[in-house]
């Protein structure tokens, strides 16, 4: 080892022991929190990397396998939802599905405006799979619904529902006014929905919306919001 690398690794060495040094003085908490501000940019560019891959391999794994419905369930209580079970639940609703065919369940997506930075992030990740028409059906609390649907990001449920649908569901549908200022029923508050209170997926108010560029079946969608209010 020459000279140069060994006053490199001194000054490595020195750096590590600085910031160990730093980490010792304060509570595991301090730590999590000393970490995650100090090395933000690098998780970020990070969580970035991550959301590009996974979204190469699902647009590989979609190739493969006929997706029959892909659902978004965006700020939802991730740690606790058990998507496989719901997807498990709701396949034997419709009779199952066959070999090389599969039903999508995202729980992953966390919009959160309190951090500007990681928000910026599963933005792009949520934004490039709209894009990619790898979402059929959106779940999110009443804030981020309503900015979406600002963006037109959600269809018209009057070219969704049958009439009998329209006029069952008459006292859940939401109007939201679209990017041209037009008024249009869009969301169905699925806060009571019989199966996100069994799974627990929101705390709070909660709606639900078809994306305007779902390439799915109008019957598998219609089908998938009459499993959620299944008893």
């Amino acid at each position: 080892m020459d000279e140069d690398d060994r006053k490199l690794k001194d000054r490595i060495q020195d750096k590590i022991r600085e910031e160990w040094g730093k980490l010792k003085l304060l509570s595991w908490k301090g730590r999590l929190a000393y970490v995650w501000d100090y090395y933000k940019p690098l998780m970020v560019v990070i969580i970035v990397i991550i959301g590009a891959i996974n979204l190469g391999i699902t647009i590989f794994h979609n190739l493969q396998m006929d997706t029959l419905l892909s659902v978004y369930m965006v700020n939802c209580n991730t740690y606790y939802v058990d998507s496989e079970e719901m997807v498990a639940d709701y396949t034997e609703y419709i009779g199952g599905i066959g070999d090389k065919e599969e039903i999508s369940l995202d729980t992953s997506v966390i919009l959160d405006d309190d951090d500007a930075t990681t928000n910026y992030a599963y933005q792009m990740k949520f934004t490039a799979v709209i894009s990619a028409k790898l979402a059929d059906v959106v779940l999110m609390d009443v804030e981020k619904f309503e900015e979406y649907a600002g963006w037109s990001y959600f269809s018209d449920l009057r070219e969704i529902l049958t009439d009998e649908e329209l006029e069952k569901w008459s006292d859940l549908i939401v109007w939201l006014e679209d990017e041209e200022g037009e008024s249009i029923p869009c969301a169905l508050d699925l806060t009571n929905a019989a199966k996100l209170e069994e799974y627990e997926v929101y705390p709070d108010t909660v709606y639900g919306g078809v994306v305007v560029n779902s390439e799915a079946d109008i019957e598998m969608v219609r089908s998938f919001l009459e499993w959620l209010f299944e008893a």
